[in-house]
């Protein structure tokens, strides 16, 4: 099932700094490949995003 979303002007937008990582992931198997996980933090340590193409 496919929704539309409709865009509305953004209320708020800021430039704010994060830390960006890149680890591996995956065991190297066609079921699990080994590829490159790009994670973005706050500076207290929490998780805010997850780029896991696979």
């Amino acid at each position: 099932m496919k929704t539309d979303i409709e865009m509305k002007t953004p209320q708020k937008v800021e430039i704010i700094e994060v830390i960006h990582t890149e680890s591996t992931r995956g065991k190297g198997t066609n079921e699990n490949p080994v590829r490159i996980v790009h994670q973005y933090w706050n500076k207290n340590g929490k998780l805010l995003a997850e780029n896991d193409d696979y």
